[in-house]
């Protein structure tokens, strides 16, 4: 059979690209394990590691979220943080997830306050129709 092709993208670029025996991701689903022939696919990547086998060894590729396609023995990953996953790399990944976390923390904080903002001007009609309302009761 002939090896699986992958490359690793995300906002900072092409994290990797290259031929492998076979990868593992982690998903909604749990830890998948791609090898040639595969089936084609396309589902979410979670945060953790993904793991690539090859003739020279393991590689670890740490990632924040995003998207896994496999189609005809090609692997197209699409992260919102990826960095190989060695020790000189082990701060800017951990100020990568942080960052991400703060990212999405700020969205949903932004979400509530448009609810809020919402129900806030919703009261303020009822209230200004309930006075009016009434004036003409009086």
């Amino acid at each position: 059979m002939s090896e699986l092709e992958i490359e690793i993208l995300s906002p900072q670029g092409t994290v990797f690209k290259g031929e492998l025996s076979s990868v593992s991701f982690p998903t909604a689903s749990g830890i998948i394990t791609v090898m040639s022939g595969h089936a084609n696919l396309v589902t979410k990547l979670r945060n953790g590691e993904i793991a690539i086998e090859s003739q020279s060894g393991t590689k670890k590729i740490a990632v924040s979220g995003g998207f896994i396609e496999i189609a005809n023995n090609h692997v197209n990953v699409v992260a919102e943080f990826a960095a190989q996953s060695d020790e000189t790399n082990r701060q800017k990944i951990e100020m990568g997830v942080k960052l991400a976390k703060d990212i999405k923390d700020n969205r949903r904080k932004f979400i509530d306050m448009s609810i809020t903002e919402s129900e806030l001007k919703k009261a303020t009609v009822e209230l200004k129709s309930k006075l009016v309302h009434k004036q003409k009761r009086s």
